[in-house]
């Protein structure tokens, strides 16, 4: 027995990620390389003589303008390609540019004339697709004949449905494959960045029905539950079923480019399908340095007086982070506004954005998407599915008010906007270029869009919540649960207030669940803290009221972790890989937590099912060379897995670039406490609210 398990773990081969295509670092590929696949600019017009509404659809998403039509991309795109060289745009083009791509398009200067360029995520980029991979960068396999049969006795229905109707498109790892991506030298990077992975936040999701993470109750769904929904028929569109059709709209939250279209009717779809993806609570407020309160019950503090209040944004229904995509260039901020009795803005806070910092070597925030001088990310204030995150804000009542101008009122606003304006004004600037003007006017012509860069970037009112000074409100469990959520988050000095917050839940929980979800709450806390027995005896009490959720089983796992009890947290973590196995926090935990115990075969285990769910993971692939190496594995084994393992770390320069941010950028420090505090600026003079 023991030779024989010798003998396998000699043998063992690493879980490794690799360069799967010939446009690396694009990860495409074809059933038979070399022949150029029919995703092109006239899909749209073949595939829409028959399918005339869901052509009609396309025409107006963020897909049919993800080639270099689109004035974001492209300006982007290029930068890219004039700093980092040709190759390095593969990375880009493996989801945007297939055409150009599969055709040694990217590996060359562009012509603006060029068809190819302004494909998109056309028809025959998905229903060509017969193999997807979580890995990204357009991990995808696509067939290379065309959709259209040439002989015509074969052009029949029922070949047509099997040449387009591949079972790849039912799955999540058709969206993975495009929606994660990731950054290297290759890329022109000094190191490995991690960038857009909406799909790994949506995995380790309750939508995915996971619970990893946190116990919740929402409903599971993927990107198609979300993106693709049913809608009427009003074109004829042949593949309609009882009038409806799934929709190929694939709405998300790019305002931008409806308004450079002058598309008032997607404009508004998309505005309505944003409409409370997050939810907006002023949830508690305190004057001076007295207790935190629920705000409703803070009696508004006299003129001249201070007061702070903590505003919590839930992610109510965003599968994934939010904002998501390339999170470095989101221009959603948080608006925090002080109010008199008429209405009256007496003092506002809007410096809070929902985005990543990201920042070059020097330090530099990098606001026009330059990926390809990404060393690390300094904060990311967007919010996770289903969670939460808090803002602080203080304010000055100020001292030339009458009583009738009470009691005051704070209002709280996440005002969404598709991007940065430094990467809007530079699309601008670039489209009044010859260059960009000749992109403009091929666009016009080849797919009947003028785009207009300079358009205004419409701003979403997306959540909203005020809450009136009055001393007469009582905390509900929402608000409270979700502002322990967001300050656990935190440092160690607001975990008392966390534990305050989940306590004001436990007492307002009206059912079972919710009391659990307390409880589960407070454990977690005292775990953090390191009462060890405290936090177990909680967590107990919710299991009860809970079930056997992951999530509780993953607390358990960090209490232990937090006095480095590694047996017993490994223990723990494994019930939870269990029960969540999609969840590759969970992985990384239990690995990590094996190796601490020496137990190194049951560390390669859990290390290598992480990888497995992210060929790039850090952590696993760390563990992984780890446990190889402590295992004996054979020489070329043990040093193939370091050298991925090195190449995938995380960059060396980070705490260096994080530093020089924090010591040049003014606010740079301030913003990476997780839970970031704003002064209000009073507004002149009592100005009337907009």
């Amino acid at each position: 027995m023991l030779l024989t398990l010798v003998a396998t773990l000699l043998a063992v081969e690493p879980v490794l990620p690799v360069d799967r295509s010939i446009w690396a670092p694009g990860q495409l590929t074809q059933d038979q390389q070399g022949h150029a696949p029919s995703a092109n600019v006239d899909d749209a017009k073949v595939c829409g003589s028959c399918h005339t509404d869901i052509a009609a659809q396309w025409r107006t998403s963020a897909h049919s303008l993800a080639s270099f039509s689109n004035p974001l991309y492209r300006v982007s795109v290029e930068q890219v390609r004039a700093e980092a060289g040709f190759a390095a745009s593969r990375m880009c083009a493996g989801c945007h540019d297939l055409a150009l791509l599969t055709s040694g398009g990217m590996d060359k200067a562009i012509d603006p004339a060029d068809p190819r360029a302004h494909a998109g995520v056309s028809c025959t980029s998905c229903h060509s697709a017969t193999h997807a991979t979580v890995d990204g960068n357009g991990s995808l396999t696509l067939r290379s004949d065309d959709a259209l049969p040439e002989k015509i006795e074969d052009a029949t229905i029922e070949n047509h449905r099997k040449r387009v109707g591949n079972p790849t498109l039912r799955t999540v790892e058709l969206c993975a494959s495009c929606h994660r991506s990731f950054l290297s030298q290759a890329t022109g990077n000094q190191s490995a960045f991690f960038g857009m992975d909406d799909f790994g936040a949506w995995q380790k999701s309750a939508y995915n029905g996971s619970h990893g993470e946190r116990p919740d109750a929402v409903k599971a769904q993927d990107c198609r539950g979300c993106h693709m929904l049913k809608e009427p028929a009003v074109l004829g569109d042949v593949s309609a079923k009882k009038g409806q059709i799934t929709s190929h709209r694939f709405l998300g939250s790019h305002t931008a480019l409806a308004a450079m279209r002058s598309d008032a009717d997607t404009l508004a779809r998309v505005q309505a399908f944003l409409k409370d993806a997050v939810t907006v609570d002023v949830a508690a407020a305190r004057v001076g340095e007295g207790p935190w309160l629920p705000a409703a019950s803070l009696v508004a503090p006299k003129p001249g007086q201070t007061f702070e209040v903590d505003v919590v944004m839930f992610n109510e229904r965003v599968g994934h982070r939010f904002p998501g995509s390339v999170m470095d260039n989101q221009g959603t901020t948080l608006e925090v506004a002080l109010l008199a009795k008429d209405g009256r803005r007496l003092a506002l806070a809007d410096a809070h954005e929902l985005r990543a910092e990201v920042v070059a070597l020097d330090g530099e925030p990098l606001h026009e998407r330059q990926t390809h001088q990404f060393v690390s990310a300094v904060w990311n204030h967007t919010v996770p599915a289903r969670d939460a995150r808090a803002v602080r804000v203080g304010f000055e009542v100020p001292s030339g008010l009458s009583p009738r101008d009470f009691p005051l009122s704070v209002r709280a606003q996440v005002i969404h906007r598709t991007r940065l304006s430094e990467l809007h004004a530079r699309a601008c600037a670039d489209s009044r270029t010859p260059n960009g003007a000749a992109f403009v006017d091929a666009a016009d012509r080849l797919l009947g869009q003028r785009l207009d860069a300079c358009a205004d970037a419409p701003a979403t009112t997306i959540g909203s919540a005020t809450v009136a000074l009055t001393g007469k409100g009582t905390p509900t469990f929402d608000s409270a649960y979700r502002r322990g959520l967001a300050l656990s988050v935190s440092l160690q000095e607001y975990l008392g207030e966390a534990e305050k917050a989940f306590g004001f839940a436990r007492a307002a929980a009206k059912t079972t669940q919710t009391k659990g979800r307390a409880l589960w709450g407070q454990a977690s806390i005292a775990g953090k803290r390191g009462q060890t027995d405290e936090a177990l005896k909680l967590l107990q009490s919710a299991q009860l009221a809970l079930g056997e959720l992951p999530s509780v089983w993953k607390t358990r796992g960090d209490i232990y972790a937090q006095v480095w009890r590694w047996p017993l947290a490994a223990e723990a973590y494994r019930r939870a890989s269990q029960l969540a196995p999609n969840d590759v926090t969970v992985w990384q935990a239990l690995a990590m937590a094996e190796a601490s115990a020496g137990r190194y075969p049951e560390a390669l285990e859990a290390a290598q099912a992480g990888i497995r769910l992210f060929p790039r993971d850090a952590d696993c692939l760390r563990v992984q060379a780890l446990a190889l190496g402590q295992l004996g594995a054979l020489p070329e084994i043990r040093e193939k897995s370091l050298a991925v393992a090195l190449e995938w770390r995380a960059p060396d320069d980070g705490p260096s670039a994080k530093g020089k941010c924090s010591k040049r950028i003014v606010g740079c420090a301030e913003r990476r406490n997780p839970v970031p505090r704003y002064q209000a600026v009073p507004t002149a003079p009592l100005a009337a609210a907009p």
